[in-house]
């Protein structure tokens, strides 16, 4: 049921945590970045403390009548000093800023090398792949990704820690209770900071609410497609209705946001100069005294000036923290998966024999459903609903000789797709067996597993890169030419290639390129049949690879199927039952039961369901061709 549902909720892990996880990777991965960090914690902390220093020395050489040349001499000194330390910090921190920015492309390594030791039904499970996202943004946004923000914040904190406790120190030699107070005042201002902080990530959620409802009305009134239907339908006034009340949703939203963090700036803004006030008034009176000099009265001015400046500075440096603590715990999370074993297996590839037999014995399988505590439970289909809720196979019984080329036919969602998944090992079973040769498909390694197969799936990958990497997935220079070419001419694609001068070097989509080949919907399926060809695996199987192809286009396909087929042993999934004649045998699937199987004469002289859906379907194809919509021939 939909109510029983949850959504996927990473662990919530602490700001001293996220640090201690980039540390450790750092460590690793680029220990330069801790090296830095470290250097630079230490230049940036001792630069203020000359910027306090620097009056008390200028004024306690005027007080001892000190000649310019030594006062020249005294002051350049230091100041040189000064300029040699903030120098140094700058050129640390430019150093590391470039460090660790590389390192969110390595991330995205990361991520993806996670995603492929992961098993694929968890890849594929809607959930994990909202973390996955998630997960990736935390590289996202330059200077205000996850990654550069907590180096960065956890570097200022650092400073602005090691200087409130310098100064602190300054000030504890002027008066102990001085510094208490100031250090209590500064605690209830963090804790107000605390609860604004919190205020604001709330308002945060309803205000990206409030975002998405204005951004999709005013996507609907500026969408170019939409036009047709807002004049048909009438429906100016009704989306100019709805712009004012996603506007008026908005402007109450950051209203309350506005007079909320006005609020505590008043707070803020009271308390600070309620500590500073008092602590220049006890200065003064100190200094009436007679118990302070004038360099020690400015010295400890700007020390409490200074204060203030550096507890601002832990605040907005936590405050960092907890914005990039969101991504990170999806960041965490997703390395965190559990992986599956790719390397087991006692048997390897090169013992069989070819062609390849094929056989699912007592084969189950249900989709799983996340839950928060990362734990997958069934869910049967009456706990759920479409893909994430069905069971799929129980008990399913199919033999696939050696050699023999079959036909997967069915409605969609019965379960064709999720068959050759299981077959390739993207799936595991919940129950029974799946042998190749007679042998348990999980006896393989999988990274031999997946050797033996060619697969052309409903869904096209096609990468910015040449034509012969797409072709052979490797390296240019590892191309066989001669095979691609070959390739490419059995998939129907050779023809047009020449024609328009398109070479195994040259690049595809325009992403990179902007002479990039960009292939219609049907070259791109023909692209993926030359690519399963390519690799040459002993089972070759076809996911409605003729999808996109109009009828004449899809028959010169399968009259050369058999052709590049020989010698393998084939698999290939249609709804269109006209292009299974081809097949040695047709199964016909549906509700993950087999129905039928034949060969498409023996199917129709039974008169099951099989020749019923046929005979529907060549009734449409013949009422398009008398209407004048289908071949001409």
């Amino acid at each position: 049921m939909e109510a029983d549902k949850k959504e996927f909720v990473p662990k919530h892990y602490s700001i001293l945590s996220d640090i201690l996880f980039f540390a450790d990777y750092f460590k690793k991965e680029e220990p330069m970045v801790l090296v830095f960090s470290i250097m630079e914690i230490l230049l940036k902390s001792a630069v203020p403390l000359f910027g306090i220093w620097l009056p008390k020395l200028a004024v306690d050489l005027v007080e001892k009548n000190a000649s310019v040349t030594q006062a020249a001499a005294v002051l350049g000194g230091f100041v040189l000093l000064m300029i040699v330390f903030n120098g140094a910090s700058q050129a640390v921190q430019g150093g590391k800023y470039h460090l660790y920015n590389e390192q969110r492309t390595n991330v995205l390594g990361m991520l993806f090398l996670k995603s492929l030791r992961i098993r694929y039904a968890d890849v594929e499970a809607g959930e994990i792949k909202k973390v996955y996202m998630k997960a990736r943004g935390s590289t996202a946004g330059g200077d205000w990704s996850a990654i550069s923000m907590t180096v960065s914040a956890t570097t200022d904190l650092c400073i602005n820690l090691l200087s409130f406790a310098l100064y602190s120190t300054v000030i504890g030699f002027l008066n102990f209770w001085m510094l208490l107070i100031l250090i209590g005042l500064s605690l209830i201002n963090y804790r107000l900071r605390l609860n604004h902080i919190k205020k604001q990530e709330a308002f945060r959620e309803e205000n990206a609410t409030a975002w998405r409802h204005f951004g999709s009305v005013s996507n609907a009134m500026g969408n170019p497609y939409g036009a047709k239907d807002v004049r048909i339908f009438a429906m100016q006034h009704w989306l100019l209705q709805l712009r004012d009340v996603v506007i008026g949703e908005l402007t109450e939203v950051q209203k309350k946001y506005q007079w909320t963090s006005a609020y505590y700036a008043r707070i803020h803004y009271a308390l600070s100069a309620l500590r500073d006030l008092g602590a220049y008034a006890w200065l003064l009176y100190q200094a009436s005294e007679g118990k302070l000099t004038a360099g020690e009265f400015v010295l400890y001015f700007g020390a409490i000036t200074g204060f203030s400046t550096f507890v601002n500075g832990i605040m907005n440096s936590l405050s960092a923290l907890r914005g990039a603590a969101n991504d990170t715990d999806y960041l965490r999370a997703y390395l965190e998966l559990p992986e599956e074993d790719r390397a087991s297996g006692s048997r390897h590839i090169d013992e069989l024999t070819l062609p390849l037999s094929i056989e699912f014995q007592d084969v189950s399988f249900s989709y799983k459903r996340w839950k928060e505590d990362d734990v997958q439970e069934e869910v049967t289909e009456e706990s759920g609903s479409g893909s994430e809720g069905k069971c799929i196979f129980n008990r399913l019984n199919l033999n696939i000789r050696a050699g023999e080329k079959i036909a997967l036919v069915g409605v969609n969602g019965a379960g064709k797709t999720t068959l050759v998944k299981l077959l390739c090992g993207m799936y595991d079973p919940d129950g029974g067996q799946i042998l190749i040769n007679g042998i348990d498909r999980n006896e393989f390694p999988r990274e031999e597993l997946y050797k033996l197969f060619s697969v052309v799936f409903q869904e096209t990958l096609i990468l910015p890169f040449t034509v012969g990497e797409n072709l052979s997935m490797d390296r240019i220079e590892r191309v066989d030419e001669k095979k691609a070419w070959d390739c490419l001419e059995r998939a129907g694609l050779g023809e047009f290639f020449r024609e328009q001068n398109i070479g195994i070097r040259r690049y595809m989509t325009k992403q990179l390129m902007k002479d990039g080949i960009e292939l219609s919907g049907g070259q791109k399926q023909r692209f993926l049949l030359a690519r399963a060809l390519y690799k040459d695996a002993p089972i070759l199987v076809l996911d409605e690879p003729t999808a996109a192809l109009d009828p004449i286009a899809e028959s010169q396909v399968y009259d050369s199927y058999r052709k590049y087929t020989e010698g393998k042993t084939a698999i290939f999934i249609s709804h269109r039952l006209a292009s299974t004649r081809f097949s040695d045998r047709i199964v016909l699937i549906e509700d993950g039961r087999i129905l039928e199987q034949g060969s498409h004469e023996e199917l129709i002289r039974a008169a099951g369901p099989y020749a019923e859906m046929f005979k529907l379907q060549s009734s449409y194809y013949s009422e398009e061709k008398e209407d004048g919509n289908g071949s001409d021939e």
